[in-house]
């Protein structure tokens, strides 16, 4: 299965967090699926695991570096659907956006605005 990875999920996996041994559970199972973010989940997870974490920024680089899909016109095109359909955030329109332009399945998330769109959500706690 293809699977989304939003920015929450990324951050725990990327620190140490007292849920630890749940979000590591949930990593190696998703191991064996095809995992993708996005360029602003990149962003956010860079930016928060340094800021708040104190994560080198080449250590959350390496984290994601295989995952990252690009996003395009065509889903700024899609986005713009998808905040006047849903009602999302502008940057949980273009992971949608990602989402349904790629064929992914599934989203690994805490965002609960994702539960408003037809995706399978994964919950990340």
């Amino acid at each position: 299965m293809k699977i989304f990875l939003d920015a929450s999920f990324l951050v725990y996996l990327n620190i140490d967090v007292a849920e630890a041994e749940k979000i590591d559970e949930l990593f190696k199972s998703l191991l064996k699926e095809d995992l993708y973010t996005d360029v602003l989940v990149l962003d956010e997870v860079i930016y928060i695991s340094k800021r708040k974490y104190g994560v080198p920024y080449d250590e959350t680089i390496k984290l994601l570096d295989d995952v990252i899909l690009p996003i395009r016109i065509d889903e700024y095109l899609k986005a713009r659907e998808n905040i006047l359909k849903y009602n999302l955030k502008p940057s949980d329109t273009i992971h949608l956006a990602v989402i349904e332009n790629n064929g992914i399945q599934a989203i690994v998330t805490e965002d609960k605005d994702f539960q408003r769109v037809p995706i399978k959500v994964i919950w990340v706690c």
